[in-house]
């Protein structure tokens, strides 16, 4: 079964597509919507092309398990669930590894390459910020966790900041202690100028334009001034789901990325 055992004995789902003999493998790590849903669409693309893909439903979210303890969630927590889950996926040593993530999972990204330098060989963010300290100006824990209790709200949630319907649907399924705990994940986490500077794996900052919960030059202009080989990527007409809104746009600039490393 595609099941991955953490340090601390719980259970994190995750999939893999396109051929275990690539020599690179894009590893996809989803934030606060913790699904692998909203990389499908990307991950049929780039599968096609011949790289391997894994992504996997966070912890507290999905098919994942949804531990009762709330520091059983962190930004470092969910990092080194991105690393159980690579070990299960025998991903080995020699491949180059890129992470491809989203909003929240912008800083487990970050948090891995710290706690694993020299694993990463290049680091995509999507929809993201520079930490939940620096995040709270836009983004209460009133403002996450507001009507985490009603399934209709929690879909709205998603749907307001640009997510397709069908995929914010399955926001309805979470518990509410699951939103809660991770909230507190996301705004409870900081890194400093500093540990950003020394990500010096290549870096791609993917937002979108019309991103009023990550915008651009509050959140997202100082990681890549920080990060000493990092680029910004802007996507017109776009809000905070650039892999689901914009998958072909997503896919040319992976596939750039990728190729220039």
């Amino acid at each position: 079964m595609p099941f991955a055992t953490t340090s601390d004995n719980q259970e994190i789902y995750y999939e893999t597509h396109g051929p275990a003999t690539s020599a690179t493998t894009l590893a996809f790590v989803s934030g606060y919507f913790g699904i692998t849903a909203i990389w499908h669409s990307l991950i049929t693309r780039l599968s096609a092309r011949g790289y391997r893909c894994i992504a996997h439903d966070s912890r507290g979210y999905g098919r994942s398990a949804k531990p009762t303890a709330e520091e059983a969630y962190s930004i470092p927590r969910h990092a080194e669930d991105v690393h159980a889950v690579l070990a299960a996926a025998d991903i080995p040593p020699t491949s180059q590894l890129v992470l491809v993530t989203h909003s929240m999972g912008g800083n487990i990204g970050a948090a891995y390459c710290l706690a694993h330098p020299g694993r990463v060989a290049g680091l995509i963010q999507t929809g993201t910020y520079i930490d939940g300290a620096r995040i709270q100006a836009i983004l209460s824990y009133e403002a996450l966790t507001s009507g985490v209790e009603s399934p209709s709200k929690c879909v709205a949630f998603y749907t307001n900041m640009g997510l397709e319907e069908a995929t914010a649907l399955e926001a309805a399924k979470w518990p509410a202690y699951c939103r809660r705990y991770n909230a507190r994940a996301l705004l409870g986490w900081a890194i400093g100028d500093d540990q950003y500077a020394d990500l010096t794996v290549p870096g791609l900052v993917v937002q979108g334009e019309l991103d009023a919960a990550t915008p651009v030059e509050l959140l997202c202009r100082p990681i890549v001034e920080a990060m000493p080989a990092c680029r910004l990527a802007v996507l017109p007409g776009v809000a905070h789901f650039p892999p689901t809104e914009a998958p072909e746009e997503v896919e040319r600039l992976v596939v750039e990325f990728v190729r220039g490393l």
